[in-house]
């Protein structure tokens, strides 16, 4: 991996290089890309784009070419803050839906989750969410959310799985304001993470659970909010949800 300093960046080249908000270390954007866009010094996760992102996911490696791409040049689907379309992970169909790590929820947001869990019904297929862990803020309340619960039930009652992918999930205690699926991956640094964490969740997969008032938050802080049932390096993210998929596909056909 390829480093600078601070005072060597220039205006010219400042697009070219990340700084990381951990260890400061300044990395080439090009070779940081094809890293997964981890900090070669100390393992820091950068955020990813809603393109990068769902690249990640689907194990698109970029190009020496790609990297270099203007981003007026960007496809249309990656122009907002969120994505909800049909995709092949692993040889899988699959309605996915991911909202950009910074976006305040707003009811356009939870369109387009009620968007992603349509297709999957229709189509049969399962539903793959991926959102912060961390989120900011939200314009919405527990009843904007409720139809997206009810929705949620019919994928149920079809038995169509639900698997969320956290990202921004820290060494801290979990938020969402979206429902979770059965299914709860966070995407960590390294495979230590799987066995030092210090807040562990305990299975609170029951939307009422996860989707708790701010003030009863502040009542008891020790509490975690949702559940995970693995954490999984983002460089191995692809696999293991493509595992997954590739479990329910059998089952579905026994």
């Amino acid at each position: 991996m390829e480093h600078i300093r601070n005072n060597d960046i220039t205006e010219e080249n400042i697009s070219l290089w990340h700084k990381c908000t951990q260890c400061s270390e300044v990395s080439f954007r090009g070779e940081l890309k094809r890293n997964g866009f981890i900090c070669p010094k100390c393992k820091e996760l950068f955020p990813l784009s809603l393109e990068n992102r769902h690249n990640l996911l689907l194990d698109i490696q970029p190009t020496d070419e790609e990297e270099f791409i203007n981003e007026d040049n960007t496809p249309e689907d990656f122009t907002n803050d969120v994505l909800a379309i049909e995709e092949n992970i692993g040889g899988h169909s699959v309605s996915l839906f991911i909202l950009q790590h910074e976006s305040i929820l707003e009811k356009r947001h939870i369109k387009s989750f009620s968007e992603a869990i349509l297709t999957a019904l229709d189509k049969s297929i399962p539903l793959l969410s991926v959102f912060t862990a961390n989120p900011v803020e939200s314009k919405l309340s527990f009843p904007d959310i409720v139809p997206l619960l009810l929705q949620l039930e019919k994928l149920s009652d079809k038995s169509l799985p639900y698997i969320t992918v956290l990202t921004e999930t820290g060494n801290g205690q979990l938020r969402s304001h979206l429902p979770v699926g059965e299914i709860v991956i966070a995407e960590c640094t390294s495979e230590l993470d799987n066995t030092a964490r210090t807040h562990p969740q305990p299975a609170l997969h029951a939307p009422e659970e996860q989707l708790l008032p701010e003030k009863n938050r502040d009542i008891n802080q020790n509490m975690p909010d949702i559940s995970v049932d693995t954490y999984v390096p983002r460089s191995d993210l692809h696999m293991v949800i493509a595992r997954f998929l590739k479990f329910f596909s059998s089952s579905a056909s026994n």
